[in-house]
Order: C-alpha cells, then sequence, then structure tokens
C-alpha cells in the first residue's frame, strides 16, 4: 500500500518490552532507501518519505515572526510550498508557508485584524456594501478554520497580502482602479497564490467557474473532458457539476456521468431532483 512516497513491504514484529501501542511497518521510499514507520502516521499523512522529502528544509521550529513561533513542518501545499504550524501569542494554532514567515507577508494567526477592524467599519462607512462583503469573506476562508471554505484557502497556506487584510480602504482604492463592478467576483491569477493586488483581477462569475472548471478533467472511456465540457454535454449547470465533484470525488461523479450518458437522465447528479433539468446532449 502507497502512503506518499512510501510503500509498506511488512509489518514489523514487536520486541517484548516495546510499549508503543502503535503497528510498525517496513517501508520502501522512492528515493531508494528504508524506514521503519508508526502506523498511525502513515494513516494520517504524517509521514510520506524516509525523510527526503525534508531535506533542503529550512529548520524554523522556535522562530519567531511577529506573533507566530514556528512548531512544525507539517508538510506541503499542492504546489509543494513547505508549511509550517505555528503557535500565535493569542493561543491559536495556524498553518503558514514558509515564504510568507520569512517575507513578512503572514505575522499572526488573523489576530492582528481584530484591533483595526473597528476603526476600518467606523471610518470607511462601507460595512454592509457589497465590495466589504466580498473583503470580509476572503479574510474569513484565509485565517478562520471554523469555516467550511478553509480547507481549501488558509488549510493551504493561501493568506490576504498585509496591505489588504489590514486595511479595508486599501482593497477598496485597488478594486475601484482595477475594474471592480457590481456584476463581478474578485479571481486569483494563479490558484495557488496570495490574494494580493498583483495575482487578483474582477471576472464575470461565469468566467470565474469556467476558468476554474477548465483544469479538472474527467476521462470515461476514450472521451476525456473539463468538468465544464461534461457539464455542458449534460445539461446542467458547471458549478453544480464542481460542487458534486468536490463533495463526493471523482469515482462517484464518474459513475453518475456513466449513468447519466447510459439513461439519458441527469438528476443522479443532483441533491434535489426537482431541479434536474432533462435530457442530456449526446453529441
Amino acid at each position: 500500500m502507497r502512503f506518499g512516497k512510501l510503500v509498506t513491504i511488512k509489518k514489523v514484529k514487536k520486541l517484548p518490552d516495546d510499549k508503543d501501542k502503535h503497528d510498525k511497518w517496513l517501508c520502501q521510499c522512492d528515493c531508494g532507501n528504508t524506514t521503519i514507520v508508526r502506523s498511525n502516521t502513515l494513516r494520517e499523512g504524517k509521514t510520506k518519505s524516509c525523510g527526503c522529502l525534508l531535506r533542503g528544509i529550512k529548520d524554523m521550529k522556535g522562530q519567531r515572526f511577529g506573533r507566530l513561533v514556528a512548531i512544525e513542518h507539517v508538510g506541503f501545499a499542492s504546489n509543494r510550498v513547505t508549511l509550517w504550524r505555528c503557535k500565535c501569542d493569542c493561543g491559536n494554532e495556524t498553518i503558514v508557508r514558509q515564504g510568507n514567515l520569512n517575507s513578512g507577508t503572514t505575522r499572526s494567526c488573523g489576530c492582528l485584524d481584530i484591533d483595526r477592524t473597528k476603526e476600518a467599519n467606523t471610518t470607511h462607512g462601507q460595512s454592509h456594501t457589497r465590495i466589504f462583503n466580498i473583503w470580509s469573506k476572503i479574510k474569513e476562508r484565509c485565517y478562520n478554520p471554523k469555516r467550511p471554505a478553509y480547507k481549501n484557502y488558509g488549510g493551504k497556506g493561501v493568506v490576504m497580502c498585509d496591505e489588504w487584510r489590514n486595511d479595508f480602504q486599501t482593497f477598496y482604492n485597488w478594486a475601484m482602479t482595477n475594474g471592480y463592478q457590481d456584476d463581478l467576483t474578485i479571481d486569483r491569477i494563479n490558484s495557488n497564490g496570495n490574494y494580493e493586488p498583483l495575482n487578483c483581477r474582477w471576472l464575470a462569475l461565469s468566467e470565474n467557474v469556467r476558468l476554474r472548471n477548465a483544469t479538472a478533467f474527467i476521462a470515461i472511456g476514450e472521451l476525456s473532458l473539463t468538468i465544464h465540457d461534461w457539464a455542458i454535454r449534460l445539461n446542467m449547470d458547471p458549478a453544480t457539476l464542481m460542487s458534486r465533484y468536490k463533495e463526493l470525488g471523482e469515482k462517484n461523479v464518474v459513475d453518475a456521468i456513466r449513468y447519466a450518458l447510459e439513461t439519458s437522465d441527469n438528476s443522479s447528479l443532483y441533491k434535489r431532483k426537482e431541479y434536474a433539468n432533462g435530457q442530456i446532449k449526446l453529441k
């Protein structure tokens, strides 16, 4: 069984004086080394190599970055960016990109905003506007672990640059001079990058969805299409199909698409069948 770069070879026999309750496995790493690993660290994804993944990573354990103190290296984001678990002076823990710590982009778990939010809310007079809501929602998904979207943003090390995070007026000024309209949504040009002026733009919602879906391919038989193109073929909203893809996973969505192609009925892809919109396009 594979876990990252490790493939289990055999279970290691426990010694009589071994009081560790966890089983241990002898594993072969893709780099050629073998190592013995506890079963729980394999299952939980804490150990993904013999240690070769960590080579060349700067040891920042115990170092302070603003209000944050680095505790441990916890792995990598999808683009191989190094992630560190940090303890904030306020008591919270947060996952931060190593580059953001070194550059000073991230200096707290987000609690620095608390002292400034009241001032922002009372000085700019836009607390109930759409643009202020966009700014607030970005901060929530980057810094609030209790929000469902956090796992796809802050949980992967995505942050909001300090100049925006600490001052709504700066974000507002950038938005107004870079094409903001009430029918547009904010989009990150590099989906692995942060919310910052050089990586953000305003797009129509339909275009934003199309771009997000353009990189997710599903292959059925000899046909390989993006989620957006499968949705068009299945006569459904691309955003709905992407939502099902994220919720159910690729295998379940592939099965549902196969069923829709066989029966010309796309209702299995909807949570509420009454929203299904009829016949699909077979060609």
